[in-house]
């Protein structure tokens, strides 16, 4: 029989406060290591732990290892959805976990929560500058490509609910709506689905909180582009889509975006009509410089470029200012060489169409046209139609 059991070894005391070991007092290397591997959220509980974790994540800045995310701005309220990586390697087939933040301001303050936690309630500070710091140091230290990326207002969110969830109300359903309905994700649907559900009685918003979300919502946006500029390298993600007031916002936006990555573009306006008279413009130029953009797609925004300097994205979902029958020609050469998938193009302006039954030749219907596809047996079909469109199909 061991005699161990009978042996009494004598207690240590503890150390006093100024002899314990702290995590934080381990050595860098280690403390690194330790932060490469953790998840985001482990990274964002220990930077509230206090000061110094606070102060050391902020000057290591740890990789986020973030896979989506998912930003929601309404007058008094952020929601934030982060999917991130649970381990190694960083690839879209690793396993990923969702967690969701809200941010809205009280009468004293604001009130937050992570996830499945409780409410908290923190005094004296408002809900954006609780969203601001948070997002410092998640998109501030985002040093892998992130697959999915929105950020938008309220009201594209309602309206984009509202037109999956009504019933058909005419056969001519206007075809933008339905481009931005099966434009949404599991990213969007799942914000509709958790914050988002109105009754149909309800669905009123007044202009005055409009006006508000917006500020809100530009507030946010500015911020997120100053973390942009403070980085040091653009950010890699392969799928943006966004709300913008205009012009400068994308321009300033995109040239922060790394070019090479990006894959997918998805622009809407913030706007106070769901359904506006006037449509603003957007000059899409910088695009040329995307040269892996396969898939675009413009909400509310009439786009001034010309069809062929956007000629190498695969996918256009949009409305063109102007086009030309030289363009169209141009693209249909495109087509026969490249063997592009179906393709409508939409317009308000096509001043010299009559051109194109000099161009193609005598049509096979009225307005449609086919050509022989070289070394196929296939036929390439053009058709022009009345909805101020132009299709090219096989």
């Amino acid at each position: 029989m061991s005699c161990l059991k009978w042996y009494k070894s004598e207690e240590t005391p503890p150390p006093p406060p100024s002899q314990r070991v702290l995590i934080i007092d381990m050595p860098d290397l280690v403390m690194r290591k330790i932060l490469e591997e953790v998840d985001l959220v482990s990274i964002m509980k220990l930077r509230k732990v206090c000061r110094a974790f606070r102060n050391y994540i902020d000057d290591t800045k740890p990789d986020s290892k973030l896979f989506g995310i998912t930003i929601y701005v309404r007058s008094d309220t952020i929601i934030v959805s982060y999917w991130y990586f649970l381990s190694k390697p960083l690839r879209e087939k690793t396993p990923s976990k969702e967690v969701t933040v809200f941010y809205k301001n009280n009468k004293n303050g604001c009130d937050i929560r992570f996830g499945q936690g409780q409410l908290k309630h923190v005094n004296g500070r408002n809900a954006f500058d609780v969203f601001c710091e948070d997002m410092q140091t998640v998109l501030g230290n985002q040093k892998t490509t992130i697959s999915q990326f929105y950020f938008y207002d309220h009201k594209n969110v309602t309206s984009n609910e509202d037109e999956s969830n009504s019933e058909d109300e005419s056969n001519n359903e206007d075809e933008s709506n339905s481009e931005e309905s099966r434009s949404l994700n599991i990213f969007q649907k799942s914000l509709e689905l958790v914050f988002c559900r109105r009754r149909l009685g309800n669905k009123k918003t007044f202009v005055s909180q409009n006006t508000s979300s917006i500020a809100m919502y530009n507030q946010a946006f500015d911020f997120y582009l100053k973390i942009l500029k403070s980085r040091k390298h653009p950010l890699q993600v392969r799928y943006l889509n966004i709300s913008i007031n205009g012009q400068d916002q994308l321009e300033t936006l995109l040239e922060r975006v790394d070019p090479r990555e990006l894959k997918r573009l998805a622009i809407n306006e913030e706007r106070y009509d769901i359904h506006p008279t006037v449509k603003g413009e957007l000059n899409l130029d910088i695009l040329k410089n995307f040269g892996n953009l396969k898939h675009l797609l413009v909400l509310d925004f009439l786009i001034t470029s010309s069809l062929e300097s956007l000629s190498h994205i695969l996918s256009i979902k949009g409305t063109f200012k102007k086009i030309t029958a030289t363009e169209i020609l141009a693209r249909k050469e495109t087509h026969l060489k490249s063997w592009y998938c179906d393709y409508v193009i939409k317009y308000d302006e096509f001043t010299d169409k009559s051109r194109l039954s000099e161009m193609f030749g005598t049509p096979s219907h009225q307005t449609a046209w086919k050509f022989d596809i070289p070394n196929s047996e296939k036929n390439l079909g053009v058709f022009l139609w009345l909805s101020r469109s132009v299709m090219f199909t096989m």
